[in-house]
């Protein structure tokens, strides 16, 4: 078998958005692969026979976006296929093309002007849209058509958070939602222009929103639900504002299911239980409580790529993918409060769905693997692979399974955790090994296919990881480390490296690194301030100084604050406490800095501080910055980015090691 590289992540290809016809006889779906040479991805539509499981591309530009059923023939296309889609950044519209699903043939259907973010059918020719809003764009009754704007060099600054990463510069900017009238070419608007809509749901003529209204300053998680009656145009305030964090939403018969939570006890983060609303009465009730189901929570990997549903009504049921342990499994849950387990791969991830009342289809990660599409009967009958798009891969390289070992702490806490062994294993030789971190730090690590570890254990590398006390999966008070960051959750951490080291004893104890991003960039960080103990760091879009952080990360002033526990003006020592930036006279471990140069979550003065006080005194360290990457660098970067980054880390892991 053949080694897995570091390039091979652009060999693999991505399964997203598995989505029902109207009539059932039809599934599209998207594989996106790597366009290495490009530099981008390229993303086409597939159609899956759902009677016989034949599967075809529907097309080859690799340029088709989002996209939703107009009729059991023809997919409504968000894409840009004729150069005369591209428009001027002042006069910004988004295309639309109808696909016809038995021939292929793309027609223009519309063009939306702005920048849609998510489009949905009431009915035939009426559409409800999110636009984004932008009130300091330039007005182009002002702007000359004739007049070629390539980019906006300067930015108005009204808001905090003024950026976020992703998007860009946001203040003044809301994802607002409107009607599409496609016939008459009109946008009427649903919601006001300062309310940011997350989400929203359609049933016949009502519209179920997600959103959050908000002006000058966003200082909290809150959000409200709206029901819109697209007939006569009112509006019903289901969770009025700053009451609440509304999730997800559904319509069942003559109610609603939703997810909420007060934030009172575990904060921002906080896991959100079951109600629901009867439109007749206008009557709130809770459901039930969560009892441990992260809904929506994650199985952190390198290789999921693409969108999906999450959540959706099934006849009388809300089926919806949550977090349980480390496993992303489907559930159901009816009016009676009622929570099955409908599908889930064992030890495995369930990223995607759609379903009718006998059948899920799901894009899904076994054990080991990377996404492909599945036909899944409610029966109980065994799943049915219907892609295999990454099957020349896993036929060829050698991929070494992920074992559980778990270990119980000193406070007699179950920690899970795994290990990898090197390709070509020989117990009678030693090895280096390298300890991954998640990000986070409510997420976790699961049994599903990464492609960085799997390089690494190619490369003759132990790796291990695991889901300490902050990690999503195993309830509230095991995820909480609010005012904590750095001490129970490093005690968990380097208590797993010793677990290790004695499972595993042909690991050469002065050739361990450690690695990891975002919040484990934070603990990258943190580890090289408090231990010598690694013979190297990868540190990667991370947090080094909280007092900085706080008004300068787009989620300074909601994560920081509880995070660190308190804000820069009340709590100076304590944020202090938990700053790695306060540690850097004790490191001596060599370290590398990742950092992509439009992260606006984990800052790029973050990383800088750190790698400058390395340089301050004496430790051997490197940085290296990516333009035009953001937070998602290693996840969605550009494919020959993610290569790099790769590169980064295995040779200054190697040198030391």
């Amino acid at each position: 078998m053949e080694n897995i590289l570091l390039e091979d992540v652009a060999k693999l290809a991505f399964v997203s958005a598995p989505t029902l016809g109207p009539d059932g006889s039809l599934l599209a779906y998207t594989v996106t692969t790597s366009d290495r040479e490009n530099n981008c991805y390229q993303a086409n539509i597939h159609l899956c026979d759902t009677q016989t499981g034949a599967t075809r591309a529907l097309g080859d530009t690799g340029k088709d976006g989002a996209f939703l059923w107009d009729d059991a023939d023809t997919l409504l296309v968000c894409a840009e296929y004729d150069e005369a889609d591209k428009s001027k950044p002042h006069n910004k519209k988004t295309s639309y093309y109808r696909v016809c699903v038995s021939t292929g043939k793309k027609a223009k259907a519309f063009d939306i002007p702005g920048e849609v973010t998510q489009l949905k059918k009431l009915e035939k020719g009426l559409y409800a849209a999110t636009i984004v809003y932008d009130k300091n764009a330039p007005d182009p009754s002002v702007v000359p058509e004739d007049e070629c704007i390539e980019e906006l060099d300067y930015h108005v600054i009204e808001e905090a958070p003024l950026w976020e990463t992703g998007k860009g510069y946001v203040s003044g900017k809301r994802n607002v939602l409107y009607l599409y009238n496609e016939a008459q070419q009109s946008l009427t608007p649903v919601t006001n222009f300062t309310t940011e809509v997350k989400s929203f749901q359609i049933s016949g003529s009502l519209i179920a929103i997600v959103g959050k209204d908000w002006q000058d300053t966003l200082q909290d998680t809150l959000t409200e639900l709206y029901l819109y009656h697209a007939d006569t145009g009112k509006t019903e305030t289901i969770v009025p504002p700053a009451t609440a964090k509304v999730g997800q939403v559904g319509f069942v018969g003559s109610k609603l299911i939703y997810t909420l939570s007060d934030n009172k006890t575990y904060g921002n983060t906080q896991l959100c239980d079951f109600y629901t609303y009867d439109m007749a009465t206008g009557k709130s009730a809770l459901l039930r409580t969560h009892d441990g189901l992260a809904v929506g929570g994650s199985i952190l990997t390198d290789v999921m790529f693409g969108d999906g549903t999450t959540w959706k009504t099934v006849g009388e049921e809300i089926f919806f993918v949550a977090l349980k342990g480390y496993e992303r499994a489907l559930y159901s849950i009816d009016l009676a409060g009622t929570v099955k387990k409908r599908v889930c791969f064992e030890e495995g991830c369930i990223a995607f769905f759609d379903a009718d009342e006998g059948t899920v289809y799901a894009a899904a990660a076994p054990k080991d693997r990377c996404l492909e599409l599945y036909r899944c009967p409610l029966d109980g009958g065994l799943p049915v692979k219907l892609t295999d798009v990454n099957g020349d891969f896993f036929e060829k390289k050698f991929v070494s399974p992920v074992k559980y070992t778990p270990f119980v702490n000193s406070e007699g806490i179950s920690i899970d955790g795994w290990v990898i062994y090197p390709k070509d294993y020989d117990e009678t030789k030693r090895y280096p090994a390298l300890y991954e971190i998640h990000g986070g730090p409510r997420s976790a690590y699961g049994c599903v296919f990464m492609h960085e570890m799997q390089a690494f254990a190619s490369k003759g590398y132990f790796v291990f990881f695991c889901n300490p006390r902050g990690s999503e999966g195993k309830g509230e008070e095991f995820a909480d480390i609010r005012g904590k960051h750095g001490t129970i959750d490093y005690d968990d951490l380097m208590a797993f490296m010793d677990h290790i080291l004695e499972v595993c004893p042909q690991i050469d104890p002065k050739r361990v690194a450690v690695a990891g991003g975002s919040y484990a960039g934070f603990m990258c960080n943190w580890i090289v301030g408090h231990t010598d103990r690694f013979a190297a760091i990868a540190s990667q879009r991370s947090v080094s100084d909280f007092v900085a952080d706080f008004c300068i990360s787009d989620i300074g002033f909601t994560y920081d604050r509880e995070a660190a526990g308190g804000d820069p003006w009340n709590n100076t020592e304590k944020l202090w406490f938990h700053s790695p930036y306060r540690y850097a006279p004790y490191a001596k471990t060599p370290i590398l800095f990742i950092h992509a140069l439009c992260d606006y979550d984990c800052t790029i003065d973050q990383g800088v501080e750190m790698f400058q006080a390395m340089k301050y005194f004496g430790v051997p360290s490197r940085m290296c910055l990516f333009e035009g990457e953001n937070h998602n660098l290693s996840r969605n970067g550009k494919p020959r980015h993610r290569i790099r980054r790769l590169r980064e880390i295995a040779a200054w892991i190697d040198r030391y090691c």
